[in-house]
């Protein structure tokens, strides 16, 4: 087991690394979404294509990997089950987690850190000295990933039926997510039925462009506090460092209190870097 595969996968993208230990080479690759919580056939055959495309890059099989896969969703036990059974490639070695675990073990090369997500969803988990693991948050876009870019775009286009009701004169910011979404309820009815957590993520750069809007900044500013409720519990009083990862994470972290903002530090390595870390514990045979 000399190569190491590392995946992740959340409601936006999945990239994966293929390494090869002997020689450091690395080969990549990027495709669709892998978010069982969203689509969970959709994830397998992302994830399938993403490792024939590896294999094929490296001229390897998937025998000769110890691999470990990282996807939003898997901390759900019935989704992890089905997504395990239907991948069903012959690996040397492997194992199926949540991107946040892998995140977890890339922020701090596997030493203790707490680690905030906030991309498509929210969630936090923190790795402690002895190596205990807790996940607080993601729960899914259903009933919680506050603060996530599927929440703010929600809240958004809440917003966008509340001026509709209203017959208010829509803001700039609700013009654009009415140009996205619809400005009636012959477009927006078709819109709401179908939306998926990625599709209403999709809204949330609006509110960072519109920053000076009022919806823009009442929605910001509970977006900040979800944030902080989410590090508070995350750390749960405890002398971590702090990482803040996820494709909204620079854009929101100006509205985090100031003590917060002082408090969080770069990351030593992404989901992929803590992919590799986990595949390189297993095909040592050394469980983590």
């Amino acid at each position: 087991m000399s190569y190491l595969l590392a995946i992740d996968g959340g409601g936006t993208k999945t990239a994966a690394v293929l390494y090869h230990q002997p020689t450091g080479q690395r080969w990549q690759a990027v495709n669709g979404p892998a978010q069982l919580t969203n689509d969970l056939q959709q994830a397998l055959l992302n994830v399938r294509a993403l490792i024939q495309d590896l294999c094929q890059q490296a001229v390897i099989a998937p025998h000769q990997l110890s691999a470990v896969i990282g996807l939003a969703g898997a901390g759900n036990p019935v989704l992890h089950q089905a997504f395990s059974q239907q991948l069903a490639l012959p690996f040397a070695r492997w194992q199926l987690t949540t991107d946040a675990r892998t995140s977890l073990y890339g922020a701090n090369h596997g030493q203790p850190v707490a680690v905030v997500a906030i991309g498509t969803g929210s969630v936090g988990m923190r790795l402690q000295a002895d190596g205990t693991e807790q996940q607080v948050g993601g729960w899914g876009f259903n009933i919680g990933d506050e603060g996530g870019g599927a929440w703010l775009g929600r809240e958004l286009v809440r917003q966008l039926l509340w001026y509709l009701d209203w017959q208010k004169p829509l803001t700039p910011l609700l013009v654009a997510v009415a140009t996205q979404c619809g400005r009636d309820a012959a477009a927006l009815l078709p819109w709401l039925k179908q939306a998926t957590a990625s599709d209403f993520a999709a809204l949330a750069p609006l509110v960072y462009q519109h920053a000076a809007d009022p919806t823009a900044l009442q929605l910001l500013q509970r977006q900040a506090t979800a944030i902080n409720e989410l590090v508070a519990c995350c750390l749960a009083g405890q002398p971590l460092p702090l990482v803040l990862l996820g494709g909204l994470a620079e854009a929101c972290r100006p509205y985090l209190t100031a003590e917060l903002q002082q408090r969080i530090q770069p990351a030593a390595g992404d989901a992929l870097s803590g992919g590799l870390v986990l595949a390189q514990a297993l095909a040592n045979g050394t469980k983590i």
